[in-house]
């Protein structure tokens, strides 16, 4: 039988995944997810997911960083796997300290859990929504 590769596995997985650790520290990204978020694996890996995606602390209505710290930490408390609703979430637009592009999110969030049940580490599956809402955002305004 042939020994599988896992990181190889998992960095050609598709779909923009990371890795994190239950501290919320990205451990691996994928190239879709580091394609997503227009970083490089440098720029992410080995930070806190909160301090490689601040907040845009110039619009009060950034609630993305809120809303996917409770997620995070309701997958570490429960075990369970968290859907989040549909949730904006600002991207700091690279080599533009301060400067975000708006941005809109599906995430999953699972937990790997260790023998015992215990979550070790945490699979954050993100999907970028913003062209849609984008889209409805438009057609609403037109029919508004």
């Amino acid at each position: 039988m042939t020994e599988i590769d896992y990181q190889t596995v998992f960095r050609a997985f598709p779909g923009p995944t990371a890795l994190l650790s239950c501290e919320f520290t990205i451990l691996d990204a994928n190239d879709d997810y580091l394609n997503a978020v227009g970083r490089e694996s440098d720029d992410v890996l080995g930070q806190n997911i909160f301090s490689a995606f601040p907040r845009n602390m110039r619009d009060p209505a950034d609630i993305g960083p809120q809303n996917l710290r409770a997620s995070l930490e309701s997958v570490v408390a429960t075990g369970e796997r968290d859907h989040m609703e549909l949730t904006r979430y600002d991207i700091e637009i690279p080599g533009r300290p301060g400067v975000f592009e708006e941005r809109y999110w599906a995430v999953v969030n699972t937990p790997i859990l260790d023998p015992a049940g215990q979550p070790q580490m945490i699979v954050h599956r993100v999907e970028d929504a913003t062209a849609t809402v984008r889209q409805v955002l438009a057609a609403q305004a037109v029919s508004g």
